[in-house]
């Protein structure tokens, strides 16, 4: 919760165990933050200068499209350097929409796309999953908190975002993760329309097929990632492997989210201002340099937690964020083509997927034969009491007809046994006890 202990400038409540840490990197932030502030202020104003110019110009659709793409081009070559020690925050609600492409998607799928959606998500449509993960995005967080001042704002904001998107690119949906990443867009002050074209750019662009079943990009940067370990770092991947750790078990999750699960929020956005400027080969840099800055601790690891609780270490007590920048643009500088290398890892993991697939379809037809056959069993073992219980029924019929039968012949044995008796004590009565015929008279 955002309630008591020490907060950091976004608002998240820093762990007991890391304030001092925190301390000590806000201090020396602070000392060279003036001198950012007057860089970026000098560098925002000549881009939001081409970005005037642009608007004053008529131009039809296509041409704004081209201009608008030329502007993000542009930004992304002047600014590879300066973002690499930080875009201070409150340039972040500009710069990183303008580093993402946004206005040139706006002019490219058209501007009535968002408000179009807006109208839509105000009706009946609406996604339950979705609406489940609202308060567990970054919970207790003052602008996130349905029981704070500004939380209600904050996840109305959210839902119309991620609603929006859903509805937009019904393939991918809503997806588990998203959430934190349109999350920090709204603590960020970013543009709800802004924030909207940037999970569409990270879901298209910087993690393609990530989000959207089978989720087949997640498994791709995971080889991708794989290669690239046992390339730069070729020891402490040859000793993960020893232990018997899968590295997908870790990266998946920061890639899913682009690092925000667990890290601090300057961290995170250091590292976003470093991605949404160079791209998916960024988000590779990084983690190899966590894995690098982890690497004395997880060489001593002599078990999977082990090595596991080192990485979790680092991850939240990450609030230097330079030495991790640093790490991953020097000693990373050479990664190569990514997209390249997702290529290349795509047809492998089409093929696996297809034999996962095809295990799982003969697997469930070998369950529905299995399910069958003992569903037989019970008709037949149903139908054998039912004639079980026939033949008793029509062995107690029969038993009962006989048994009629035999009274039958008893009761006639009987009634020819009266009548013979009868007659015969008639007879005899006659004979003994009446009196004997008188003679004729004269």
């Amino acid at each position: 919760g955002s309630q008591g202990g020490t907060l950091d400038e976004y608002g998240f409540v820093v762990q007991a165990e890391y304030v001092a840490a925190y301390k000590e990197t806000s201090l020396l932030q602070s000392e060279r933050r003036a001198t950012l502030r007057e860089q970026w202020k000098v560098l925002t104003r000549e881009l939001r200068e081409e970005d005037r110019k642009a608007e004053e110009l008529a131009m039809s659709t296509e041409d704004a499209v081209k201009a608008a793409g030329h502007r993000t081009r542009s930004a992304r070559k002047v600014l590879r350097g300066p973002v690499v020690h930080g875009i201070p925050p409150e340039y972040r609600p500009y710069v990183w929409p303008l580093l993402c492409g946004v206005e040139k998607a706006r002019h490219a799928r058209g501007e009535h796309v968002f408000p179009g959606l807006l109208q839509r998500c105000e009706g009946r449509e609406r996604n339950r999953e979705l609406e489940l993960d609202l308060d567990r995005t970054f919970p207790g967080h003052p602008l996130l908190d349905r029981e704070s001042a500004n939380g209600g704002a904050g996840i109305a904001a959210l839902h119309r975002i991620l609603n929006s998107y859903a509805l937009y690119n019904p393939e991918v949906g809503y997806c588990q993760s998203m959430n934190f990443i349109a999350g920090i867009l709204v603590i960020m002050d970013v543009r709800e329309e802004d924030a909207f074209w940037m999970v569409s750019h990270v879901s298209d662009s910087l993690l393609p097929n990530h989000f959207a079943p089978p989720m087949l990009g997640a498994q791709v940067d995971n080889k991708v990632f794989k290669v690239l370990l046992a390339k730069h770092i070729p020891e402490l991947e040859r000793h993960l492997t020893s232990l018997g750790l899968d590295t997908a078990m870790v990266v998946s999750q920061w890639f899913l989210c682009i690092f925000c699960n667990k890290m601090p929020c300057e961290t995170v956005c250091r590292i976003w201002d470093l991605v949404f400027c160079k791209g998916p080969q960024a988000v590779f840099q990084v983690a190899l340099a966590i894995f690098k800055l982890c690497e004395a601790k997880l060489l001593m690891a002599d078990d999977m937690g082990g090595a596991m609780e080192a990485i979790r270490s680092f991850e939240m007590a990450c609030f230097n964020a330079d030495e991790l920048i640093e790490t991953a643009v020097v000693d990373f500088a050479g990664v190569g083509d990514v997209g390249r290398m997702r290529e290349e890892a795509m047809p492998e993991v089409q093929a696996e997927h297809a034999e996962y697939r095809r295990r799982t379809q003969n697997y469930q037809m070998q369950e529905n034969i299995r399910k069958g056959k003992q569903a037989l069993k019970g008709v037949g073992a149903t139908l054998s009491g039912i004639g079980a219980t026939l033949g008793h029924n029509v062995e107690r019929a029969k038993a009962r007809a006989d048994k009629e039968d035999w009274i039958g012949q008893m009761k006639k044995q009987a009634s020819s046994a009266s009548n013979t008796a009868t007659s015969s004590f008639s007879s005899f009565f006659n004979s003994v006890i009446a009196p004997p015929p008188q003679p004729p008279s004269d």
